[in-house]
């Protein structure tokens, strides 16, 4: 009996004993298991965290780029508007200007004949653009008519390349002076808003 005692301690230690050393490599392996996934957990939140840190500072990386580029376009526009503005004072200046007379109205009361010098001076101060511009258009005309007859009805004989060289500088020359008088005319005198 101490023996069959002795036998069923030692089974049920060595029985015991070798269930719990299987509970606690099922539990070491378990929980390594357990740590391995947690590991593979934190790299990919590290790797996502690492990913989002980079697309945040791409981000802030454009928005800096289009802060700048904001500002430049701002600071372009601020300039041209005062450049605009500065036009405008000019233009206005300009217009009050031809609107002026050269001879005040007490000096005008004072004295005939320089109210009728200083009106002549007006006269031909506001008659200068337009005189040019007729003139040119003018003068275009006639050379023209000019180069015609020359061309087709003189005795003068001139070579064909002379003829041709001639009709290109004249119709090429004149056509620059009207063109140039008439942008400068109109382009500087837009119509004014009523």
């Amino acid at each position: 009996m101490l023996l069959e005692i002795a036998s069923t301690i030692f089974t049920g230690v060595l029985s015991g004993g070798a269930t719990g050393l299987l509970g606690v490599a099922l539990q070491q392996w378990g929980e390594a298991k357990k740590r391995s996934y947690d590991l593979e957990v934190l790299r990919e939140n590290n790797k996502l965290t690492i990913e989002l840190a980079a697309q945040e500072a791409a981000n802030r990386l454009e928005t800096a780029k289009v802060d700048a580029a904001s500002a430049e376009r701002l600071a372009e526009l601020d300039a041209l508007a005062k450049a605009t503005a500065a036009a405008s004072a000019d233009y206005q200046a300009s217009l009050a200007a031809d609107k002026a007379g050269y001879l005040d109205k007490d000096a005008q009361k004072r004295s005939k004949f320089a109210t009728v010098l200083m009106a002549l001076v007006d006269f031909f101060r506001g008659i200068i653009r337009p005189g040019i511009t007729v003139y040119a258009m003018v003068l275009q005309t006639y050379l023209l008519f000019w180069l015609h007859d020359m061309l087709l009805r003189s005795q003068i004989v001139l070579s064909q390349d002379l003829q041709t060289r001639l009709a290109m500088e004249v119709v090429g020359t004149t056509t620059y002076l009207v063109t140039t008088t008439t942008v400068w005319w109109f382009g500087v005198r837009p119509a004014q808003r009523k």
